[in-house]
């Protein structure tokens, strides 16, 4: 069978939605080798896939207060300058079929490309097209923030630096940070259905809506403390914009009285003790089995990341969307259009609002219909099962 080459990004969110894929690949006969950071090595070598690490640490840049896509465009493009060279060898002497590569993964496109070898993209959210994410200086305006100068120098860094590559390498130029955010590909698989995505009769036939690739996790965790009859809410802002302990502290405030059960997960860079001390009925934890809690959960408060989302209407679980960056704006908004949950902006985010909002979508049936709707719709794609389908006839 084929050698197939896979590039993303060390991001569990980026992760997460190949590992199905690569699975299905595998077990199909294909040799699949996998270059991402050493720190998801276990969850790769899982798959039956061959792990090569990326010797690169972006925790500088994703563990930030506010994290920007500026920063982040610049540190892959270092990356790349960096390490391309001698991935086009290692590349090249595995002479794979087909490379997999991260919609975000710039090295990734920059050694297929250079190669002439198929190349698929994998979108972990929306494909990207005219109308579905806001204009540009909107977007710029939220990426950079309270810091403009800092992200304007390191936009004009990013056009010096990706046009010097742009010179050696087959790889056109980043103009702006959200040029790395490419649906550059000869398929392109998006991790959605046609339902959920905005505009989806206008991408061309290269677009393939697969649907959730979600990944059985098995990590170990202390366990929750017992859960009783009344329905539980769980508040989560995904692995990477997660350093927000006001706002989960105005969540403890928004349900102090006992009606809902809450856990929160804080991520990583926020400590459960630094919200002070919390009632019985609300846990506070780094990480927790998100799927485990879904399964139980009456109303999910996320930042509206694709796979949580994804993983909500799996539950049939409505959303109260709290978006943070990039495409988690336009990903909230769609919860919002299609009566899945309530999009809250970041001036409608205090502990009354967000109790209002997961008060109307607790006992909401009419919702649970619609998430109920969009789930079979999401099972209908075909998944990881038709992802590998796609990838076998580019490669045929």
């Amino acid at each position: 069978m084929s050698t197939i080459v896979v590039f993303t990004l060390s991001a569990l969110g980026h992760v997460h939605p190949t590992l199905p894929i690569v699975t299905e690949l595998v077990q199909r006969g294909h040799q699949v080798v996998y270059y991402c950071g050493e720190e998801v090595r276990q969850k790769i070598e899982a798959t039956g896939a061959t792990f090569r690490p990326i010797a690169w640490d972006f925790r500088s840049v994703e563990r930030a207060q506010q994290p920007r896509l500026s920063a982040y465009a610049l540190a892959q493009a270092h990356c790349a300058a960096a390490l391309v060279p001698g991935l086009l060898r290692e590349v090249e002497a595995l002479a794979p079929a087909c490379v997999l590569v991260d919609f975000m993964c710039l090295w990734g496109r920059m050694v297929a490309r250079t190669l002439k070898v198929p190349l698929v993209n994998i979108s972990s959210g929306f494909a990207l097209g005219p109308g579905v994410l806001p204009p540009r200086p909107v977007l710029m305006a939220l990426d950079v923030g309270p810091a403009p100068l800092t992200g304007g120098r390191e936009v004009l860094e990013l056009r010096r630096l990706t046009s010097a590559l742009a010179r050696t390498y087959a790889a056109p130029p980043l103009h702006t940070q959200f040029d790395l955010l490419s649906m550059d590909g000869d398929d392109v698989l998006v991790c959605t259905a046609q339902a959920f995505q905005p505009r989806a009769e206008r991408f061309p036939e290269r677009f393939h809506f697969i649907g959730p690739s979600v990944a059985p996790r098995k990590e170990q965790q202390a366990p929750l403390v017992a859960l009783d009859d009344r329905p539980l809410v769980y508040v989560s802002l995904g692995t990477v914009f997660n350093r927000q302990p006001d706002f989960f502290r105005q969540c403890a405030a928004a349900f102090a009285d006992g009606t809902y059960q809450v856990i929160l997960s804080v991520g990583e860079s926020t400590d459960p003790a630094a919200l002070g001390p919390l009632p019985a009925h609300i846990q506070a934890r780094a990480y927790v089995p998100q799927l485990e809690v879904l399964a139980r959960a009456s109303v999910f408060v996320s930042h509206a990341g694709m796979n949580s989302v994804s993983e909500a209407i799996s539950q049939e679980v409505p959303l109260v969307a709290v978006p943070q960056a990039a495409d988690q704006f336009t990903i909230a908004q769609r919860v919002a259009q299609l009566g899945i949950g309530r999009n809250l902006l970041p001036f409608q985010r205090s502990a009354r609002q967000l109790r209002a909002a997961v008060d109307a979508l607790a006992g909401d049936a009419a919702v649970r219909g619609r998430c109920r709707d969009l789930r079979g719709a999401f099972e209908r794609t075909g998944g990881p099962v038709r992802a590998a389908q796609i990838i076998e006839a580019r490669i045929a």
